[in-house]
């Protein structure tokens, strides 16, 4: 949530995608429309997806390790830049390396207080 919420790539995102956030603990509905979506697969919270216009999946934040969650680790963060590779529309390339690069900043931020 921190990352998508970053103004650049909240800005940036929001060219090809609208994002939207369930909590199932605070939303009425919240666990039922989520593990509508999920079906039969389990992992983490957060977990992500990208959906088509119709509500299709089109690929989920299970990555070749499980669950990406919050993308941090080099194979994370090559699935969630493989999701948006898979799904994209109008970004282009110039776009797709900043959201790369903040990922890779966000990333070392997170890396950088696990050490304190």
């Amino acid at each position: 949530e921190e990352f998508l919420d970053t103004p650049i790539v909240a800005s940036t995102l929001k060219i090809d995608y609208s994002d939207l956030k369930i909590d199932t603990d605070r939303m009425t509905h919240g666990k039922e429309v989520a593990a509508r979506i999920r079906g039969e697969q389990q992992g983490g919270i957060p977990w992500m997806v990208i959906l088509d216009g119709k509500g299709k999946k089109l690929i989920t934040g299970d990555g070749p390790e499980g669950n990406i969650g919050c993308p941090v680790s080099t194979g994370e963060r090559a699935h969630s830049i493989e999701m948006l590779q898979k799904t994209r529309n109008l970004l282009d390339e110039s776009q797709m390396a900043i959201i790369t690069a903040q990922l890779q900043l966000f990333a070392d931020k997170i890396a950088a207080s696990r050490k304190r």
